[in-house]
């Protein structure tokens, strides 16, 4: 990461580095221009673009440092903006900005340090990844040895490594040679009620490399004197005995795995070149991805091809103001909803709030603190997740819903044709589970699907895609996989599966999945193949279920 970090702070000196010295370039520019106009009136094409070169400037110039510049350039827009109609200039306002003509070249080499882009302020909230194997060591202390080897196994299945202890001093004992990913216990021991986080809280305080051990607790007690213990020892979840599986399994997978998220995706609109790259360069150093465009009429490709998160747009841009861009947007029925952020020099708030009013999400002035603007995309852009989560999600499991799931196949498909490669898709689903439901009642039965998701969702390789095809039945993509490959990894989530005790109100049971995959290029098709793995599945059931079979085989 601090290689990264580097090379995005070197990009942002060559920014500013490349701004500053283009400066004296544009004050001539700007003298020049104002020489063609200074005799024509506001609403000569001219002027309209010599004042939206004004705009831009007023609101670049303190972002890369040059705010005195900035400040002379505003002054000579806010002179120009009581202009109406085609009556030229006064001379009173030609002396102003002559004035400030003699002060815009005074500036171009007065750079101020606190600049709104100083390096360290990218240091705010900078993600950094880890190419490191996850940890998945859990370490379970219960003096029931009983309950704690039942959890051993059962959490195992889900591909955790699993220790268990019936002893605190055992647990320490363990601690003192390896650090586990979560440490599992139960609150009472023959050594006292709270012995369990009084141990903890112990071992945090006396062994530093157990501090910041995540703790989930165990208890029988459901009071607030226990759960304020497990509290102050650090426990991040407290869950009562008898310990429902598929809640544990997810708190785990939260805790170890942490929530898988893509990057936020942001396209900047903005036709000033320099600026936009600035802006681009602070949301990439954070881990966000984004795309910059300079033509505003552009926009509707890239909404296409980049599939952003958010948009970032200039209110003054050539051929079309801001407002009228997000209107345009707003029209199309699959982008009413994206959030569109206007980022301009616009310091009107009647202006502002009017471009909210024709379809923006928000308002932020130029130049403006990388902090802020990071802070603004992000609540911005999780939003949008949100809602996309809630339309592409199943609202039971988390997984893709069948929609979502068929349309990752058909792009799996076409990315295993591109690069010549196989691409096996699997129907899974639990065995006989009508029975589930009329024995133990739709809430049992809701709960050994959610079991089932979890164990697909965290046994399959983090290239597959997992999505529920409906009722008991899911489907799996894996990619570069051929089918003894994806025979292999189902059959062993199969076996799995199987060894799970599932909770009810009267006991436990256990229950079977079966399964049939078909693979690409065997078959083309992607209404063939879904029709091949359904058969397969098919063949699973009438060959005695709790089996995974292999189509054409």
């Amino acid at each position: 990461m601090a290689e990264t970090a580097v090379s995005a702070k070197d990009k942002l000196q060559r920014l500013r580095d490349s701004f500053a010295e283009q400066l004296p370039g544009k004050v001539d520019q700007i003298r020049e221009s104002w020489k063609a106009v200074q005799g024509l009136g506001a609403n000569s094409e001219e002027m309209r673009q010599f004042m939206l070169m004004l705009h831009t400037l007023a609101g670049s110039a303190p972002s890369f440092g040059f705010k005195a510049f900035g400040t002379a350039v505003r002054e000579i827009e806010t002179a120009l903006k009581g202009l109406e109609g085609t009556a030229p200039p006064s001379q009173a306002v030609k002396g102003l900005i002559g004035t400030k003509l003699q002060d815009l070249a005074a500036t171009t080499g007065i750079r101020t340090e606190t600049a709104v882009v100083a390096s360290g302020m990218l240091q705010v909230g900078s993600h950094s990844d880890t190419t490191e194997e996850t940890n998945r060591h859990i370490f379970i202390v219960d003096d029931d040895g009983v309950l704690a080897e039942h959890l051993a196994v059962q959490i195992g299945c889900f591909g955790y490594k699993v220790r268990f202890f019936t002893e605190l001093k055992a647990l320490k004992k363990a601690l003192m040679l390896s650090v586990p990913a979560v440490v599992i216990t139960d609150m009472s021991f023959p050594e006292g009620d709270f012995a369990g986080a009084e141990a903890i809280i112990e071992l945090k305080r006396d062994y530093s490399d157990c501090a910041g051990i995540p703790v989930i607790f165990m208890s029988q007690r459901n009071h607030l004197e226990a759960r304020l213990k497990a509290v102050q020892a650090g426990g991040q979840a407290y869950f009562l005995k008898p310990v429902s599986m598929s809640e544990l399994i997810e708190r785990l997978d939260t805790i170890v795995f942490g929530t898988p998220q893509e990057p936020y995706r942001v396209l900047i609109v903005d036709d000033d070149k320099e600026l936009s790259e600035l802006h681009s360069t602070i949301l990439q150093e954070y881990g966000m991805m984004t795309r910059v465009i300079n033509d505003p009429l552009q926009m509707l490709k890239h909404m296409v091809g980049f599939r952003p998160d958010l948009v970032l747009l200039d209110m003054y841009m050539p051929g079309c103001n801001g407002h009228e861009l997000a209107q345009a947007i707003r029209q199309i029925e699959d982008y009413d909803g994206i959030p569109i952020v206007f980022l301009s020099a616009e310091t009107s708030v009647d202006k502002q709030l009017e471009a909210i009013r024709m379809g923006g999400d928000d308002f932020l002035t130029k130049p403006i603190r990388p902090e802020i603007l990071i802070s603004s995309v992000i609540i911005r852009s999780e939003r949008m997740r949100i809602v996309r989560t809630f339309m592409a999600r199943d609202t039971l499991t988390g997984l893709l819903n069948l929609v979502k799931t068929q349309e990752q196949l058909e792009t799996a498909l076409l990315r295993a044709k591109k690069n010549s490669t196989s691409c096996a898709y699997a129907l899974i689903e639990l065995d006989d589970f009508q029975a589930v439901n009329d024995k133990h009642g739709y809430l049992t039965g809701d709960r050994v699907i959610v079991i089932a998701a979890l164990m697909l969702k965290r046994r399959v390789r983090a290239s597959d895609v997992v999505g529920r095809y409906g009722g008991q039945k899911f489907a799996v993509i894996m990619p570069d996989t051929d089918a003894q490959a994806a025979l292999a990894i189902l059959d062993e989530i199969r076996t799995s599966f199987a060894k799970i005790l599932h909770e009810c109100h009267h006991g436990e049971f256990r229950l079977t999945m079966s399964g049939g995959i078909a693979v690409y290029p065997d078959i083309k098709d992607i209404a063939v193949l879904n029709s091949a793995a359904a058969k397969a599945l098919g063949d699973a059931r009438k060959n005695g279920r709790d089996r995974i079979e292999v189509a054409g085989r």
